[in-house]
């Protein structure tokens, strides 16, 4: 059995998640489910469960604010919040496990599974760590964890170059002339690296535009990076790049 506690303000969403809990997750033991992040941070000093589903926005001290304060995590975690783009991006690109509100009970299913599977597994609390310093920095200088045959690695945003589409796969070109090819669509990585700093200058290129040099016209249109590659820029996508570098 898996020893858990549930942390969430909303008494509605704890009595969602306990039904859900006993028809879905045999193996979910909770201990207690706690109203307020005061009194789940007792509750974990106490009873020192195996998970907790921590709910982010709590009035006085949300989840985030909590597990700064608690420090050394030894425990796994499954957070649940409203739909916030903003903590859903945090999350997906920290590789962390989260619902999203109102919880639908296969999601549930596939959270705790990946938790037992981690678990098995040994992971580290490395991602929660990223997942908090990201929160607390702008997209430009988050860390992606970028996914490996053996787990993850986490990479400076800032530092990938540009990414390109390997077909089911991406090619991650990094600062350090390092390449990573993972097992995502470069749709999927654009999802997750902030728009403020990448563009798609074609079907099957993603850039850092911070690291272009140079735009040139000819040959239909292409960019010279700092590094002194050279990328194809699509027509369909030249206006929208010529207007982002204040070319229009």
């Amino acid at each position: 059995m898996i020893r858990s506690v549930i942390i969430d303000d909303e008494q509605h969403c704890i009595r969602a998640l306990l039904s859900d809990l006993q028809q879905h997750c045999p193996n979910i033991e909770v201990a207690e489910a706690c109203a307020s992040a005061k009194q789940g941070m007792m509750a974990i000093k106490k009873l020192n469960p195996d998970l907790v589903f921590l709910d982010v926005e709590m009035p006085w001290m949300n989840g985030f604010e909590m597990l700064e304060i608690l420090g050394e995590i030894n425990f796994s975690i499954i957070f649940t919040t409203a739909h916030d783009e903003f903590a859903a991006k945090a999350f997906r690109i920290s590789a962390v496990d989260y619902l999203l509100k109102p919880i639908d009970a296969n999601d549930l299913k596939d959270a705790v599974q990946k938790v037992e599977w981690k678990m098995n597994e040994g992971s580290s609390g490395h991602h929660i760590s990223n997942l908090l310093r990201n929160i607390r920095q702008p997209f430009a200088e988050h860390k992606i964890a970028l996914p490996q045959r053996e787990g993850y690695e986490f990479i400076d945003v800032s530092a990938i170059i540009y990414c390109q589409a390997e077909g089911a796969y991406t090619k991650v070109f990094i600062s350090d002339k390092k390449t990573m090819l993972i097992s995502r669509t470069l749709g999927d990585v654009e999802e997750l690296l902030p728009s403020e700093i990448f563009q798609r200058i074609h079907h099957s290129t993603l850039v850092n535009v911070t690291c272009i040099a140079q735009f040139l016209r000819t040959d239909g249109g292409y960019v010279v990076l700092k590094t002194g590659e050279k990328l194809s820029v699509s027509k369909a996508k030249k206006e929208m790049l010529m207007a982002r570098l204040g070319l229009k």
